[in-house]
């Protein structure tokens, strides 16, 4: 008769590495994606700039325009995989004040999203990354 036995404390840590690893790759996928996407030009209004330049703004639904690229250079992934409750967690963030105001609209403007379009329009590439991050 043969035995195997299964030290499910080592598993367990096994499998948290590689879902850290996995997180740690889905955040890095999200930061490049929201990046392209704060790359494209807008589809919206044209209006003068102070400089005497023009800029075309984004649509309502639409990721904001490059204007001088400041939210793409202060989106970035956050990977330092954080233990919420039972989940970890990781992070793609926008440090800039006016970021959260673009993804939800305010009064006198419709909401630009760009973070949010991860969970919506990227699930599939984030979900790839997240397992080729565990795979390796």
């Amino acid at each position: 008769m043969a035995t195997v036995t299964i030290n499910l404390a080592a598993l367990e840590r096994i499998a948290e590495e590689r879902a850290v690893k996995g997180i740690q790759r889905a955040a890095l996928a999200g930061e490049a994606i929201t990046k392209a996407n704060l790359s494209r030009p807008g589809t919206g209004r044209i209006y003068p700039r102070g400089n005497g330049k023009t800029h075309q703004a984004s649509a309502p639904g639409e990721p904001p325009a490059p204007d001088v690229g400041e939210l793409r250079r202060m989106t970035q992934a956050d990977t330092k995989v954080r233990r919420e409750g039972s989940d970890l967690v990781g992070r793609v963030v926008q440090n800039k004040e006016y970021a959260h105001a673009l993804a939800v609209g305010t009064e006198k403007m419709a909401p630009r999203p760009s973070l949010q379009l991860l969970a919506t329009d990227h699930a599939d590439q984030l979900r790839d990354a997240f397992v080729a991050g565990a795979s390796e």
